[in-house]
């Protein structure tokens, strides 16, 4: 039996309030599968794309507001363990929601593929994205969020008053 502690059942709750911006890494995309789809389109940047150390490649979707391209985030965290965060500069730098066209903006409640660039390097907590190939293992994966200091702060004390913002 999965024990969890209150932040975590609390977690995305407080996150659907809107506290921007928030950005769900939900997983690293299959990305034979992905040059194959954007094939059809071959201009379009992902056909010819190549990550370099700092960035990744990940489905990311909004909740609440759109987020633009050139945010940038400071905290990263994990869906069940919240209070583990992590200090990083991350920008979002590319979002691609459909072959056809590209866009500057991740629009609310879309998922798409994201570029998302770590100047200083990566974090170890980006091992928890689980790879779109593999099933999904709450032991070993999680969805990951990235944020700012400010918004962080606010989930903490949301779910140590459990007031409302």
């Amino acid at each position: 039996m999965a024990i969890f502690s209150k932040i975590q059942l609390d977690c995305e709750e407080i996150i659907l309030k809107c506290l921007f911006p928030v950005l769900p890494l939900i997983q690293i995309p299959d990305w034979e599968q992905t040059k194959k789809y954007y094939s059809v389109n071959p201009q379009h940047k992902l056909n010819s794309l190549i990550l370099n150390d700092n960035q990744i490649i990940s489905d990311c979707r909004t909740l609440c507001a759109d987020i633009l391209c050139n945010t940038k985030f400071d905290i990263l965290f994990s869906h069940n363990e919240v209070e583990k965060y992590v200090k990083t500069d991350a920008i979002l730098e590319y979002v691609s929601v459909n072959r056809s066209y590209e866009v500057e903006l991740l629009p609310k409640g879309y998922t798409g593929f994201c570029i998302i660039n770590f100047p200083n390097g990566q974090p170890e907590l980006l091992k928890k994205l689980r790879p779109e190939k593999e099933n999904y293992d709450l032991t070993k994966y999680d969805t990951l969020y990235l944020t700012q200091s400010a918004v962080l702060e606010r989930i903490l004390n949301e779910n140590d008053n459990g007031s409302e913002i």
